[in-house]
């Protein structure tokens, strides 16, 4: 028997138990899972220290005017925010379609409801930034078109498994990202918004868009940029809204309507910059223990 088929038999044993208890926890009150959360957050963030020198060095990249308690602060709120997140996402296992659109609603703007109307494809470009779990969740049910998450399958297969479910069960398709433009050039298929998460490090840095990134040259992925242009897809950048804990709204603002009219690195630099005042906007709500410049920068 081969290494792959011995894993994937031990994966597939793995992945009920795994999948009953994270059904059970989605089962619990939203106030129970904050809870829960939060205990999780003291043992993972403060006992364990989990990414605390990567949480400092971003923060230090990002607010280099900041004092130490100024970025401690948003450091602390992050914390906060993070495990409650993981909260809520569990929560998906449960919620309904109406109960999920009363805690996270998606306005469309006017040229967005325009491209779709008139049958376009549209590109949405987003960050992980607030509950981005929710979002990707919701657009199935929520737009009106065909939906697709472009995603990084997580090289824990149960763990990719399960979140691939979530992340389907209201009607949205998650396509790894190496299969978009076999997606993309599909025939018969409907109109699709295809959301880009575009905000997290790459490793192929000789193929990448370096764009200047809080003021460090800093690689991007291409294949957003690289695809509006030459399939000429309308481009949507859409902002999570953390109204209170546990409810968002989701808007969107024109990022390029002829993305033909300039060079795909243009539209990631446009991307950039709209994705660095969401940060500075949102600032506790990004998420910090990712280490965004670790192809240019030492962490």
């Amino acid at each position: 028997m081969g290494k792959d088929r011995s894993k994937d038999i031990i994966s597939s044993i793995a992945y009920w138990p795994v999948k009953v208890v994270i059904r059970l926890l989605g089962v619990l009150p939203m106030t129970v899972l904050y809870f829960i959360s939060r205990i999780v957050q003291i043992l993972v963030f403060e006992l364990a220290g989990y990414r605390r020198k990567v949480i400092d060095r971003n923060l230090e990249i990002v607010f280099p005017d900041k004092n130490l308690s100024q970025r401690n602060s948003i450091k602390k709120e992050f914390k906060n925010h993070f495990f409650e997140m993981v909260a809520e996402s569990l929560k998906t296992q449960s919620i309904s379609a109406e109960e999920l659109k009363d805690k996270f609603e998606i306005r469309l703007n006017d040229e967005m409801m325009e491209s779709i109307q008139n049958g376009s494809d549209i590109i949405i470009a987003g960050a992980h930034i607030n509950n981005w779990e929710w979002a990707v969740s919701a657009a199935g049910d929520q737009l009106p078109m065909r939906s697709v998450g472009i995603y990084k399958p997580l090289s824990n297969i149960i763990m990719d498994r399960l979140f691939k479910k979530m992340r389907e069960k209201f009607g949205t398709i998650m396509v790894p990202m190496g299969d978009v433009i076999r997606d993309m050039y599909k025939k018969d298929r409907p109109p699709t918004a295809y959301l880009f998460l575009s905000d997290q490090s790459t490793p192929y840095r000789q193929k990448s868009h370096m764009i200047s990134f809080f003021d460090v040259e800093t690689p991007f992925v291409p294949g957003m940029g690289a695809l509006a242009h030459r399939l000429n897809l309308p481009v949507f950048y859409f902002y999570i809204q953390k109204i209170h804990r546990g409810h968002y709204i989701a808007t969107f603002e024109t990022l390029i309507k002829e993305p033909t009219s300039i060079s795909p690195s243009n539209i990631t630099k446009l991307y950039v910059e709209k994705l660095e005042k969401n940060i500075l906007n949102e600032a506790p709500n990004w998420l910090w223990t990712h280490k965004r410049w670790k192809r240019v920068l030492k962490y």
